[in-house]
């Protein structure tokens, strides 16, 4: 990987370039911004002054960009917020665009928590197959009224739905992950708009905002279909659970396995979604409860070319796009 070139002012030494070509585990496939950090030279006229207890907005603007430098996300955008706080007509907009590269990148380290989007659909599609057949067998097993046929699909009833359930449990971290990312996708595309606005010559920020709400496009579409995942898992496992219920109804308390009145306790209670699950994107004509802004990223994403890669450090000038309307 080519190593960042740097930039050394008064003292200060701070990354001009980094290159932010990641691999993502999700839909999207490879992600390319324009990754010139916004600089500024130090005004300190102590050289000998130590960089590592900034206390100007000038100096927190540069301690936040060598952090970015060094990958310490938390520690740059705590800086770089804090320069942008001082309301400094001349640092506001390179610390928004830097704050972009923060919380992109900081979207791409929360997706990096959950489980593999792809492994966890696999798996929760298995499990809700293999848990749907298992509810026609305990059919069967019911209508046959045979003791021993009922016993052993309870046992095997009991060993599917705890293999649904630890799917769903996947399939819910899998979200919150992605979930995570968006917030953080959110504030680095609404950083990168916020410093074209201060700056409209700054063509960085605009191409790196389009590339963002692409990415957020198909991450919604992602979240969608996680959660469609999500409710069949627990609808078979819900269904499940019933069937097992009633095979305990029928199987006399002699002939019952062991555990069955401690275990299978869970059975009472449906699976649902978590407490704190929002319903993202529905192509079924139900209720939608995304955000105007959201639905917006979910409608014009698609509309462009989501494999452009943005060139590494583009300074043309340019008009940015006309954002007066609403993009939804």
């Amino acid at each position: 990987m080519q190593q960042p070139k740097k930039t050394r002012t008064a003292g200060v030494v701070f990354p001009t370039k980094l290159p932010f070509t990641v691999q993502l585990n999700v839909t999207v496939a490879i992600l390319s911004l324009s990754s010139v950090l916004s600089t500024l030279a130090t005004t300190t006229t102590n050289s000998t002054r130590s960089v590592s207890t900034p206390t100007t907005p000038r100096e927190l603007f540069n301690a936040g960009t060598r952090e970015l430098g060094a990958g310490k996300l938390r520690e740059a955008e705590a800086f770089l917020e804090s320069a942008l706080a001082s309301q400094d007509e001349h640092l506001q907009p390179p610390a928004l665009y830097n704050l972009g590269h923060v919380r992109f990148s900081q979207g791409v380290e929360e997706l990096k928590k959950g489980p593999s989007a792809a492994a966890t659909a696999a798996r929760s599609q298995l499990a809700t197959a293999e848990g749907e057949a298992e509810i026609r067998a305990i059919d069967d097993a019911l209508a046959s009224n045979e003791v021993e046929k009922m016993v052993a699909a309870y046992l095997h009833g009991r060993g599917k739905r705890r293999e649904l359930k630890a799917a769903r449990e996947a399939v819910v971290q899998a979200l919150k992950a992605h979930q995570a990312t968006l917030g953080k996708w959110e504030r680095s595309t609404g950083d990168f708009k916020s410093a074209l606005e201060l700056q409209p010559t700054k063509t960085d920020a605009r191409l790196n905002a389009d590339v963002v709400d692409r990415r957020i496009a198909q991450l919604v579409d992602s979240i969608r279909k996680i959660e469609q995942q999500m409710r069949k898992c627990s609808g078979a496992c819900d269904k499940l659970g019933t069937k097992l219920k009633q095979l305990k109804g029928r199987i006399p308390g002699t002939q019952m396995p062991g555990g069955a009145g401690d275990e299978d306790d869970e059975e009472d209670a449906p699976m649902g979604p978590p407490k704190d699950f929002k319903e993202a994107a529905s192509r079924d004509g139900k209720e939608i409860l995304l955000s105007p802004e959201q639905a917006g990223w979910l409608l014009d994403g698609f509309k462009l070319d989501s494999e452009r890669r943005l060139p590494m450090g583009q300074e043309k000038a340019g008009q940015p796009k006309a954002r007066s309307q609403k993009t939804w």
